[in-house]
């Protein structure tokens, strides 16, 4: 039997306050709810997140609020990467709670900002502690442009937090297309440089799975120099050299869409010339290039010196396929239970206007998920997620949460 009520709302009105309050409305009447015990908003780039959020909050109440300013939203049956999208999601229950977790100041170094999230996370878990749900500023600076790691965030975690395994899931909030600084919600403050999140309590569970999208374009390939993020060569050569000739790139290229041509990804299966299986890499985006010393800039810095990896091609082909399989496979998992709350966490670079994709992959999981439950998700800059053993920051993946009695 069902006791928890949800409820998903949406809105794409050009006025943040307008949107803020009918997205919330929506939700709430959807749930059946007067109040809601814990909130989740995200809205486009050019609204006043604010104003958006200020509306949100009179409509439901003072309970745990967290979410952020996003390229786009996906609900249930709307979707939209315009800049206007909002979202907002409500729950109200007597046997879950979301305790509100935060921390600031990840412009002064993403790993110290991490280590104090461990540490909350260890004071607040307990044996009734299902699952933690954060979500932070992907933009660390606009000129020179930088990225807050989350690699470095997610490490920083785990050093301090050393309690019984708690999922961990969220992914880094982006505003727009064009590397702004981002806010992030935390109850009712909209805060740059910042991770918010909950910690999920109760009779509940925290289902997940991955959607990735990149497939082996070469054979594996050491990294012999590598700064950070900044891998400088491959197989003792200059990086940017060694991918040129895998992909017949040449002086005219047009670095700026390198990323949309390829990654660099690390198997991590027991058998590096077996099938291939998605569900074995973990991906790189490659942020930049510099095509006078031929290095190349990673959106995470969790590579290292002898790191065995393979030039990725993206392929829209398999991204659809991967979607729709983890879509189906997640709502089998959940038959026999009551889910009320389908989150994902979606890259802003797995959409068609980006990626020139067919179809919206996003769609697809409407299509599944959003037909059962109600559904929110936001494009973002980086996802975050349980993979071999531990949580990972991820690229160009599709986090798929769903929340159950």
């Amino acid at each position: 039997m069902r006791t928890v009520k949800s409820g998903v709302g949406y809105s794409d009105t050009t006025d943040s306050v307008a949107a803020g309050r009918q997205a919330a409305e929506k939700a709430m009447s959807y749930a059946s709810a007067a109040t809601s015990d814990f909130t989740m908003a995200f809205c486009g780039g050019n609204h006043d997140p604010f104003a958006f959020l200020n509306a949100v909050r009179e409509v439901v109440g003072d309970g745990t609020l967290i979410g952020g300013m996003t390229v786009g939203v996906i609900t249930n049956e709307k979707a939209g990467y315009g800049g206007y999208e909002a979202g907002v999601a409500v729950v109200s229950s007597n046997s879950i709670s979301f305790e509100p977790i935060a921390v600031g100041r990840l412009d002064d170094g993403e790993m110290n900002a991490g280590v104090e999230l461990g540490q909350m996370m260890a004071h607040q878990t307990d044996e009734q502690t299902k699952g933690a749900l954060f979500f932070y500023d992907s933009i660390k600076s606009e000129d020179p442009f930088a990225v807050n790691l989350g690699s470095q965030l997610i490490k920083g975690v785990e050093q301090a937090f050393d309690g019984p395994h708690v999922p961990i899931l969220g992914g880094g909030v982006m505003k727009d297309y064009h590397w702004r600084e981002s806010p992030v919600f935390a109850g009712s403050e909209a805060l740059t440089q910042h991770a918010s999140g909950v910690l999920i309590k109760g009779d509940c569970k925290v289902h997940h799975a991955i959607s990735h999208g990149c497939e082996p374009a070469s054979d594996y390939h050491t990294i012999t120099n590598i700064d950070g993020p900044v891998v400088r060569e491959l197989d003792g050569r200059p990086a940017l050299q060694v991918i040129e000739e895998i992909i017949g790139a040449g002086a005219g290229q047009d670095w700026q869409q390198y990323s949309l041509l390829v990654t660099l990804g690390a198997n991590y299966g027991s058998d590096p010339y077996g099938d291939f299986n998605e569900k074995e890499y973990l991906n790189r985006l490659i942020a930049g290039v510099n095509p006078e010393d031929g290095s190349l800039i990673l959106f995470e810095s969790d590579f290292g010196p002898g790191e065995q990896v393979q030039v990725m091609r993206r392929s829209n082909e398999q991204m659809l396929n991967s979607a729709r399989q983890v879509s189906e496979n997640l709502l089998g998992e959940v038959k026999n239970e009551n889910p009320f709350l389908g989150i994902y966490i979606d890259c802003a670079g797995r959409t068609s206007g980006f990626c020139g994709a067919g179809a919206e992959e996003g769609a697809i999981v409407q299509e599944t998920i959003g037909t059962q439950m109600p559904l929110l998700g936001f494009y973002s800059g980086v996802e975050i997620a349980p993979f071999m053993g531990g949580s990972r920051a991820l690229d160009w993946t599709g986090v798929l949460v769903v929340l159950s009695e």
